[in-house]
């Protein structure tokens, strides 16, 4: 009560709740430096040991340990239940007012430095939307405020935790509108773009630069067919993604005892690590790779090495997005915590570089490889997850590939559309829907 007076009497209503949105944004940002160091971290060190001398083996166990860490972390100290991914952070919005479990401030960062920082196939994106969620909403509980600006507070710092992870504050900003605002009036934008932008600035401060860089200033409009064309893969490919998520998660929910299960499914992903080494972690080191026209080195540490000729590596792209879904899904749904954001670039980024890559070995045309790599990740996340202006602005920001605008609207808007038609709901699943009031 004393903070809410102090709140009214100093700053007044609207004063005080963009302030708040700016600390919300610096804690977020705090919080997204704090995931990723301890990932990277983590993950140096798994890399040291497994891919510099004859211990290649262990990463067939090296899951274990961090999905095992989630599940005893989520037992011992949240009574099993974790809250983990977007749906759930909906359901706070939508069915409890806006109110989001303190202990998600943490629980989210821990469980996800074990499951990703051992070579967990996920993404940090929605344990950091979450995070930052959580530190807005007790942020608006502890200083009085209702419950509208309580579930504007919270979406301020979805934005900033997506924005922080990527450096991208449009893409922030308009991913809190499409999944936690639609409903809402713009005029709520203020708060959550500060917010989104303060924790850019933080972020940008500490971890220097874009997740990946793009090279190039323009783009074919004879290419335009190809788009489409793309674009229609992408989504046939997305209702691949979402149906083998849901499939594999249904088998997982057979599993009584948390323990074999984490056990289980994270032997399984190590052993797709051992074959297939680029699906260990988030996987942004190969889509990095691919837009620096290294995509031979994706075959670097496997264990058998396949002499195809020039179609050598197009078939373990292939490889790649199709199994891709299977080792997120068995990091999910072992008990590990991460996201579908990432594996949903990764996927759209060999898809991309597959389609031109074919199309170039073919002789049927030439296909700038790069565009097609950086708007099949728009093609993707757009069909998987349902958000087509999240994807163009969040591809457009992390690559600077702002000159793409046009064939990334094309191809995000056509791959919603497609894949809504061929699987109405997102890989998230069917929406909350409010509680009917007494």
């Amino acid at each position: 009560m004393k903070l809410r007076y102090w709140r009214r009497r100093f700053m007044g209503e609207r004063t005080s709740l963009v302030f708040t949105s700016v600390l919300i944004g610096l804690a977020s940002s705090l919080c997204a430096v704090a995931l990723k160091s301890g990932v990277h971290l983590t993950t140096g060190l798994a890399n040291r040991v497994l891919f510099t001398g004859d211990h290649a083996y262990l990463v067939l166990f090296l899951p274990c340990i961090g999905v095992l860490l989630s599940v005893w972390v989520t037992r011992r100290f949240l009574r099993g239940d974790l809250g983990r991914g977007l749906p759930n952070l909906l359901k706070d919005v939508q069915l409890h007012g806006g109110f989001v479990a303190v202990h998600k401030i943490w629980s989210q960062v821990v469980t996800s430095v074990f499951t990703m920082g051992t070579g967990g196939s996920a993404g940090l994106e929605a344990p950091l939307a979450i995070t930052g969620a959580a530190i807005g909403s007790n942020g608006a509980r502890w200083l009085g405020f209702g419950q509208a600006e309580r579930i504007l507070l919270l979406a301020s710092g979805a934005a900033a935790g997506v924005a922080a992870i990527f450096n991208a504050p449009i893409a922030g900003t308009v991913f809190a509108l499409e999944i936690l605002l639609v409903n809402n009036a713009m005029t709520l934008v203020v708060p959550v773009l500060i917010a989104s932008a303060s924790a850019t600035v933080l972020s940008s401060l500490i971890n220097f630069g874009q997740p990946f860089v793009l090279i190039t200033d323009s783009w074919s409009a004879a290419a335009l067919p190809y788009y489409v064309v793309l674009a229609f893969l992408g989504a046939g490919l997305s209702v691949y993604v979402i149906r083998m998520y849901h499939g594999i998660a249904r088998y997982f929910a057979r599993f009584a005892r948390p323990y074999p299960k984490a056990l289980f499914g994270s032997l399984a992903l190590g052993v797709l690590i051992f074959i297939f080494p680029p699906l260990f972690g988030e996987g942004y080191d190969s889509v990095r790779l691919l837009l620096a026209n290294e995509a031979g080195a994706l075959a670097n540490y496997a264990p058998v090495q396949l002499d195809l000729g020039v179609w050598n590596i197009v078939l373990l792209a292939l490889g790649l997005l199709l199994l891709k879904v299977v080792a997120a899904s068995l990091t999910l749904g072992a008990g590990g915590n991460g996201g579908m954001f990432g594996p949903s670039l990764f996927i759209g980024a060999m898809l991309g570089f597959v389609f031109s890559h074919t199309v170039n070995l073919l002789g049927i045309t030439h296909l700038n490889e790069v565009n097609f790599i950086v708007v099949g990740m728009a093609a993707m996340l757009s069909g998987t997850i349902h958000v087509p202006l999240t994807a163009i602005f969040l591809i457009a920001e992390i690559t600077g590939g702002y000159a793409l605008f046009v064939p990334l609207m094309v191809v995000s808007s056509l791959s919603y559309l497609v894949s809504k038609y061929l699987h109405h709901d997102s890989i998230y699943g069917k929406p909350q829907l409010p509680a009917p009031a007494d």
